[in-house]
């Protein structure tokens, strides 16, 4: 997924005897060229097509990201996915894989087919299931899989990082199957109250302001969510399916799945809220990382 860069497989602890030197040493200079992070205002970011994606790939944002996914588990009744999809399937693709945690308990549950994940950051474990591999690529280049090629491609939580949408669907349905399946999950950033109480004054609403803003400046919205349905099937989708999924923020509702769900889904926000404002606050809207850190903390407290 490629075109001017090949697909870079994420680093392993195993090394072959019968590598040479220059081999060798060229393993090393990928290696660095993709590890020697960026550090901004105190926060890691990723090196491969450095500043292209917003968020920190530390381990506190990291720590996030496989709270989100046990979010997301429980939003989707404990499902890694919601597509009907076979139990034998032979090719899966994880954009935007993140840790690697969709994309090792998908190997795990499906042990018989082969599960790819993709991200601009090494960060996933050395240790996976032997059908499970990942790779450092951007989604956004062209892709150099064979076309039809993958029975599901999965897509989670790529809100604010792509400009042209459409080209990425286009590129899925290309290298999809006839028959298989594009599931994307993302979070919509409109947080709303029924009773009201989150008004234009709430720091929660000047937050997605500022988020939106951010969007329209860089060209990549973070209001995919409210979109991507649409595209999808003007991508050539054939029986695209949308399930919102109201999800609470804390441990205040009285269902008490709902009631779980709300307390991880805060954590999250609380872990990762500085994370999510730090690059785009500072580097779009030019802020300073003080008044981030003020504006994520009134976030949160409100």
């Amino acid at each position: 997924m490629a075109d001017d860069d090949e697909a870079i497989e994420a680093r392993r602890d195993d090394s072959s005897p019968h590598s040479s030197d220059s081999e060798i040493d060229d393993t090393k200079s990928i290696e660095s060229s993709v590890t020697q992070y960026r550090i901004e205002h105190g926060r890691q970011y990723h090196a491969y097509k450095d500043g292209t994606y917003w968020q920190p790939n530390d381990d506190r944002q990291n720590d996030n990201l496989d709270i989100s996914h046990h979010k997301f588990l429980l939003a989707l009744g404990g499902s890694l996915l919601l597509a009907p999809v076979e139990k034998n399937i032979q090719r899966v693709l994880d954009i935007g894989t993140g840790t690697g945690i969709w994309a090792i308990d998908f190997a795990d549950e499906f042990p018989n087919t082969q599960v790819i994940g993709t991200d601009l950051s090494p960060i996933q474990p050395n240790m996976v299931p032997e059908n499970c591999e990942f790779l450092i690529d951007d989604c956004r280049d062209d892709w150099t899989y064979p076309p039809e090629h993958f029975d599901l491609i999965h897509i989670r939580s790529l809100f604010g990082s792509i400009q042209d949408w459409p080209a990425l669907y286009e590129q899925v349905y290309k290298h999809l199957k006839p028959g298989g399946y594009i599931e994307q999950v993302e979070i919509s950033i409109n947080i709303r109250s029924d009773n009201g109480t989150v008004g234009p004054d709430s720091p929660l609403v000047i937050f997605r302001d500022l988020f939106e803003q951010a969007g329209n400046i860089t060209g990549c919205t973070f209001q995919i969510s409210e979109s991507m349905k649409p595209m999808i099937a003007a991508s050539g989708f054939e029986n695209v399916t949308e399930t919102v999924i109201k999800t609470p923020i804390g441990g205040w509702a009285a269902d008490p799945k709902l009631r779980e769900l709300g307390r991880w889904a805060l954590l999250g926000f609380d872990i990762g809220l500085e994370g999510y404002a730090m690059a785009t606050l500072t580097r779009v809207l030019n802020g300073s990382s003080t008044a981030c850190g003020t504006r994520s903390k009134g976030a949160l407290l409100s």
